[in-house]
């Protein structure tokens, strides 16, 4: 299954406009986000899509949160703390392994993320880099079957209505059986500060 990559100028503006509002440059916004700044420059020139982990740090390094960073459409007029989604209304996040859709992007001072995300890789030895990240997670599987790979655990495969709670900062790896894509819940909150 194919998944729309989002414009990487919107998330270079995003990022770019908010270091500017901030009076950052790009190498104190690197250093408060903990990456180099050759890789904020290629993120805030749309020549990098980052990964999760890089988004994570960005929007931390930018006092917020990944989906107000994210978040496409204008300012919300509401101030209650009902949002409620239909379909998919933000661009999907992608990287090599999966895409990350946000849900209820425009709650802003939310205690946790939600997003629905879709796992493509099937074999470990493409992964690449596992994930690990300060948060605290959980997926929930909706079709296909997940294999949740973790340091010190067995890998555990999960079926639709199959549930895992972990520790993001394990490193962890999460992939599709041969042939199918996984799409499950991602729940998650922040660990950091």
């Amino acid at each position: 299954m194919q998944t729309e990559q989002p414009d990487r100028h919107f998330l270079a503006s995003r990022v770019k406009s908010r270091r500017i509002a901030l009076s950052l440059s790009q190498e104190a916004l690197a250093a408060r986000a903990g990456f180099a700044r050759s890789t904020l420059s290629k993120i805030e020139n749309g020549n990098l899509s980052p990964t999760f982990e890089l988004l994570l740090k960005l929007a931390r390094g930018l006092g917020t949160d990944l989906a107000e960073l994210l978040h496409t459409g204008g300012p919300s007029a509401l101030t209650g703390r009902m949002i409620v989604t239909r379909g998919a209304p933000a661009p999907a996040v992608t990287d090599d392994n999966s895409a990350l859709t946000p849900l209820a992007a425009e709650l802003r001072g939310r205690k946790f993320q939600s997003y629905v995300a879709e796992f493509t890789c099937t074999d470990i030895a493409d992964f690449g880099p596992w994930n690990s990240h300060a948060t605290e997670d959980f997926l929930y599987v909706l079709s296909g079957d997940l294999v949740f790979v973790s340091e010190g655990y067995e890998p555990a495969v999960l079926s639709p209505g199959d549930s895992v709670h972990f520790d993001g900062a394990m490193p962890h790896a999460c992939l599709a059986q041969p042939g199918q894509t996984c799409r499950c819940l991602y729940v998650f909150s922040d660990k950091a500060g």
